[in-house]
């Protein structure tokens, strides 16, 4: 919906709904997600007319974890966010999330040179990195900012979790297993999903899954939340090629997985939304499967779709 996007594609439903979207009975929202999309952009000008544009539309942040609204000015939470980012970088956190990427790229059958036991070591050295480091951040909080007690139970829960880091399993796969959606997919019921109707995709995938993995419970990993029940829909889908948005393919200079786990985030927040609006018809779809799935009542729509119901 930037101006100068729009004036050279010369989009007139998305013009048309830049407009519908600008009163404030019209309340446009965006995530963590949006900004690492921002973020990725290599010219800072071009960056900028992304933060303008949501000043433009009056759009309010939604924040990561607590899922509160902000309407503070776009740019505010743009530094905010930038420094955030700073902040995890040198806390570990980044580190620990690099670790749990390659494993989970390696588990799609992507190529990473570590073996998983390399990798579980790698996780567990940033673990450690990080909660030493916030053992250490604590023990400098003044008193006038928590009080002792608060401190010191803090302390026994950090120290509580590098304890345990010795017995966190690890996964054991063997390095020559065939990995990634590959076997799946070539399931003779999984190649009839696409003609399933939206609203019974996920219950067929599941029961092909259930049959092909009797020991395997979601239960065991996951938290049941509405947004791990999202993750698990969205993750079915992609194994079973649904719309598949090619996650696990390599092409120069774009990383589909990366693409992948940010639509899966866009999905995520879309379900606290009235609509969730984009271009991308498979991606749409697939959102479409996953709220009927788990009754979330967001319409996912095309700009044009979404005109109509504005």
């Amino acid at each position: 919906m930037r101006e100068r996007a729009l004036s050279e594609s010369h989009d007139e439903d998305l013009r048309a709904l830049k407009t519908l979207c600008t009163p404030r009975d019209v309340e446009v929202l965006y995530t963590a997600t949006h900004l690492r999309e921002v973020q990725q952009i290599p010219h800072e000008k071009f960056r900028l007319e992304h933060i303008r544009l949501l000043n433009g539309l009056g759009a309010a942040y939604l924040t990561p974890v607590t899922n509160m609204l902000v309407r503070n000015h776009p740019k505010k939470v743009w530094n905010d966010f930038i420094e955030n980012e700073y902040q995890n970088a040198a806390a570990g956190i980044d580190s620990v999330m690099e670790a749990q990427d390659l494993i989970n790229r390696k588990l799609c059958g992507l190529p990473v040179d570590q073996t998983f036991s390399d990798l579980n070591s790698r996780l567990r050295v940033s673990l450690r990195l990080m909660l030493e480091d916030s053992l250490a951040q604590i023990e400098n909080v003044s008193a006038t900012e928590l009080d002792k007690d608060q401190v010191e139970s803090v302390k026994i829960q950090i120290s509580d979790q590098l304890s345990s880091l010795e017995n966190l399993p690890g996964l054991d796969v063997p390095d020559d297993q065939e990995l990634g959606p590959r076997p799946f997919r070539q399931l003779e019921k999984i190649k009839e999903i696409e003609k399933c109707p939206a609203a019974q995709v996920i219950g067929l995938i599941e029961e092909i899954f259930r049959e092909s993995n009797p020991d395997f419970h979601w239960s065991s990993y996951i938290d049941d939340t509405p947004e791990n029940k999202i993750v698990v829909c969205y993750s079915l889908l992609n194994w079973a090629g649904y719309c598949a948005d090619d996650f696990t393919s390599i092409k120069r200079g774009k990383d589909r997985f990366n693409a992948s786990n940010n639509d899966l985030a866009h999905v995520q927040s879309g379900a606290r939304c009235s609509f969730l609006i984009s271009q991308d018809v498979a991606f749409l779809k697939k959102a479409d499967a996953i709220y009927k799935h788990l009754n979330i009542g967001t319409l996912p729509l095309a700009p044009g779709e979404a005109i109509k119901h504005l």
